[in-house]
């Protein structure tokens, strides 16, 4: 008789200590779930403009026209290159020269930070780059489009 009393004893003593130990969710604001930031001050703070989610259009809006509406089919692909992915540019006009191809891929290399080459008459650039290409082709005066997966 003397071990069980011990023993529930001992567990009320655990649960007081445990309970003891917990934090109140109870504030002056409300009950809990309210925002735990309603009751921080900004004074003092610097003042840091907060940039909205800029479109990728507005990121290559100083793009050169050199297109005049021609397709372009941008896709990305990984058979055969290692593993690698790499986006693939196909479908350029017979009139943008092979001058006016490398200084449009040094351009767009520069302005997207990533490297890439020509291959026959397909622009290939590292990485997984669809998005950010489209709106560059498309301030550029092309029409791409996203072929593939």
């Amino acid at each position: 008789m003397k071990a069980a009393n011990l023993k529930k004893e001992l567990v009320e003593m655990s649960k007081r200590a445990r309970h003891k130990d917990k934090i109140s969710t109870i504030s002056d604001f409300g009950e809990f779930g309210s925002s735990p930031f309603s009751s921080l001050d900004s004074n003092g703070l610097p003042d840091v403009a907060i940039k909205s989610a800029s479109t990728q259009a507005e990121k290559f809006k100083n793009v050169v026209s050199i297109g005049k509406g021609e397709r372009l089919e941008i896709r990305r692909e990984k058979s055969g290159r290692g593993g690698k992915t790499v986006t693939t540019v196909k479908g350029f006009p017979v009139r943008v020269n092979q001058i006016e191809r490398a200084k449009l891929l040094k351009t767009l290399k520069s302005s997207l930070g990533t490297g890439g080459t020509w291959n026959t008459s397909t622009m290939e650039l590292q990485g997984d780059r669809r998005e950010d290409v489209f709106c560059w082709f498309k301030n550029a005066g092309f029409a791409p489009v996203l072929a593939g997966g």
